[in-house]
């Protein structure tokens, strides 16, 4: 289990978010929703180790997940790619690094996203979705326990989109757990098993849990929840 305990933190002496405390389970989607400034990425950072935490710890497994950082994988919102490394040379470096032998998922992964065109190019040639692409491969081709996504679905074409919304899905019932950082309300509905909504840089609550679930809303779209949580604090 990846857990966040009462993690508050941001930049320098500027603190944004403030005792924020989840768990993610194997095998689960869970869903970090907000506005603009509401402290998603600001969390995100602080779980991909970016950011060092003013308080409060992240673990996996109940041990520092630091030292378990192979088990945890991320997809930026903007692609962090190797200027220098060529598409192939990216997918080829992650297996040298987790000591991979199989290409098999690979090559697969390469001919589902459409890359095989790409794999001699550099970053600066492609397009932003297209090195979202690969962003996507190379998360997912280093056999995580644990994926932290944040805005993944910005740039994807609808093609692109479909496959990897049912990588998601796939990945889960192999007993992937994630969380995913995201303005896409249906999208977060559609995938996600529980949601955890960030306003202001803090947790918001509903019946007394730090995160609601469909089953618990009654029906209730998610978007008009969302907004019905985020007006009752202004």
């Amino acid at each position: 289990m990846l857990s966040v305990n009462q993690l508050s933190g941001g930049y320098l002496n500027r603190r944004i978010i403030n005792d924020i405390t989840f768990d993610i389970q194997p095998g689960e989607i869970v869903g970090l929703i907000g506005l603009n400034g509401a402290g998603k990425s600001t969390t995100i950072r602080h779980m991909t180790g970016v950011l060092k935490p003013h308080s409060g710890n992240i673990t996996i497994d109940e041990k520092d997940w630091m030292k378990q950082r192979e088990k945890l994988a991320h997809i930026p919102d903007k692609p962090e790619l190797y200027p220098n490394l060529t598409i192939m040379e990216h997918f080829q470096f992650i297996k040298r690094i987790y000591q991979l032998n199989e290409d098999h998922y690979v090559n697969q992964l390469i001919d589902r996203y459409a890359l095989s065109p790409h794999l001699n190019k550099y970053p600066h040639a492609l397009s932003k979705g297209t090195q979202q692409k690969v962003s996507i491969i190379s998360a997912l081709i280093s056999n995580p326990t644990y994926l932290v996504v944040d805005e993944p679905f910005m740039g994807l074409d609808p093609q692109g989109l479909k496959f990897f919304k049912e990588d998601l899905i796939r990945l889960k019932n192999e007993g992937l757990g994630m969380i995913i950082s995201t303005h896409l309300l249906s999208i977060a509905e559609q995938l996600c098993d529980r949601i955890i909504v960030l306003h202001r840089g803090r947790q918001q609550r509903f019946n007394d849990k730090s995160y609601l679930t469909t089953e618990d809303v009654d029906g209730i779209a998610l978007e008009n929840l969302f907004f019905s949580m985020i007006e009752e604090q202004e």
